[in-house]
């Protein structure tokens, strides 16, 4: 059954709540998710509602007719006034009355009483329109002395709405967002507070490592989309290129004489970027046959499936349900946990992620066991003259990650299974301590991940032996790599 999140704007007062239920109640909705915290902010309250899609839509019009949802996101300046206020009772009175007079939301207040014949008494405000910082002012002038402060130099004594506010609006307009798409991101930034609060995190920290999040995803587009590209002649008939960008998962790239296969693509924000360095490689880009394979369905790696019409894209049938649950608006397989989930919808929502559609994939095997141990054959890939196979894991990363393996050739695409952390550059590694806190680990089974690492570090060195020369790592994220005495340095 379909699912909507709501995010409100509820009168501080008892009852807000349960009239908001009984809407829902009255129209078979089913509350699945409820978050709200005053002390971060006083108005906003976060539901999931689980319902038809008919009803989702009353209970929507229902709330908004009594001014609960919020269908905008208004641009707000906080600003912070320090006034000198008499040191007697009822002395604050008259600038309370002129901010309720002019509706003004107060975020901060602050005093203290230090023996002087008055106090500084400091108001953090939130103000939609500009126009009225200067009416505002004067008013509360003709009371008391009054000085505006740059909000920026007490950022940390603001009420928590100043990131709903001027984050939502900086990516809504860094990015391009619609308002329902910058509504979502507000709901699944405080899905992830709520979750990361529960864990213990300060809700300061969760905040800023979300703007860098989506600042650092953002960051990187147009000139300043820098990749390091490796290239390597595999066979008579076969080049690799490796081409691993500052942010985000590497795309492998094999070139033969009549097509191109492409494992993994990044992040769908980096299309025309990585497009513009596919040509430069591939000249006929526009005619040559294109293949897709995945390692996995995380949104880093498969930004672009639904953006190139004239390539094959092959996947195992566990990627496909993957992507028939997103496309049903279901919680994929990343999404199975509210940890992960939150991080999982900020990385579409960022990225400008789709699903590709289920007519465009080509399954890879058949009667592929729901759950097994080990790492599992499932397939083959045909690279020109090279044969790899295709090997399923256990689900330790996400379920349905798969590497791609030619002992013939030495090499193994590992995925996120194995990668080299200690060969990121600055750029990288900042970019990838990201997702960690965010989602307290990047695996959805920490034991499987374990069990399925080491088992494809022991399947490299099984071909480096038998091959008498080290195997070629070709990880999810930064340089190739390779493994000796069991330690993974850099190809040279």
């Amino acid at each position: 059954m379909p699912k909507k999140s709501f995010v409100t704007s509820m009168p501080d007062k008892a009852g807000t709540f349960l009239r908001a239920s009984q809407i829902i109640a009255s129209h078979e909705g089913n509350i699945v998710r409820v978050s709200y915290n005053k002390a971060v902010d006083l108005h906003m309250l976060f539901i999931d509602v689980q319902a038809s899609a008919e009803r989702l839509l009353q209970i929507q019009s229902a709330l908004t007719s009594i001014g609960y949802v919020q269908d905008r996101i208004a641009p707000t300046r906080v600003i912070e006034v320090s006034v000198k206020i008499p040191e007697k009772p009822g002395a604050v009175l008259p600038v309370l009355e002129v901010l309720n007079h002019h509706k003004i939301n107060i975020s901060y207040m602050n005093s203290c009483a230090d023996g002087r014949p008055y106090e500084d008494f400091k108001f953090g405000l939130l103000i939609e329109d500009p126009h009225m910082i200067k009416i505002l002012l004067d008013d509360i002038s003709n009371i008391y002395p009054v000085n505006i402060i740059e909000c920026e130099n007490s950022e940390e004594n603001l009420d928590n709405t100043v990131f709903y506010i001027r984050l939502a609006n900086e990516i809504q307009e860094l990015l391009g967002l619609s308002t329902d798409q910058t509504m979502q991101f507000i709901s699944e930034s405080n899905r992830v507070l709520q979750v990361l609060q529960s864990e213990g995190e300060d809700a300061g920290k969760v905040f800023a490592y979300i703007r860098r999040f989506a600042l650092h995803v953002s960051h990187y587009r147009g000139d300043n989309y820098k990749t390091t590209t490796q290239k390597i002649k595999l066979s008579d008939s076969v080049t690799l290129y490796s081409i691993s960008p500052y942010c985000g998962s590497n795309t492998y790239l094999f070139v033969s004489a009549d097509e191109i296969t492409l494992v993994d693509t990044g992040y769908a924000l980096y299309a025309e970027e990585l497009q513009e360095i596919l040509q430069h490689l591939v000249p006929t880009w526009e005619h040559i046959h294109k293949k897709i394979y995945i390692t996995h369905a995380d949104v880093d790696h498969i930004g672009l499936l639904s953006k190139w019409n004239d390539a094959h894209i092959y996947v195992n049938q566990k990627s496909a349900e993957n992507f028939r649950r997103q496309t049903e608006h279901q919680p994929d397989f990343r999404e199975q946990t509210e940890l992960h989930m939150g991080y999982s919808r900020l990385s579409q929502i960022i990225s400008g992620y789709s699903p590709p559609t289920q007519e465009n994939l080509h399954i890879i095997d058949t009667d592929t066991p729901q759950e097994h141990e080990h790492l599992l054959q499932i397939g083959r890939m045909q690279v020109g003259d090279i044969s790899f196979e295709i090997l399923e894991g256990s689900g330790g990363h996400l379920f349905g990650e798969m590497i791609y393996v030619s002992r013939e050739t030495g090499i193994i695409l590992s995925g996120d299974i194995l990668v080299n952390i200690s060969g990121f550059s600055k750029e990288r590694a900042e970019f990838n301590v990201l997702a960690p806190f965010l989602m307290k680990s990047v695996n959805v089974n920490s034991k499987r991940a374990r069990e399925m690492r080491n088992e494809v570090i022991a399947l490299c060195n099984e071909i480096s032996t038998t091959n008498k020369k080290p195997c070629l790592l070709c990880g999810g994220h930064g340089p190739l790599s390779k493994l000796i005495s069991g330690e993974m340095t850099l190809w040279q």
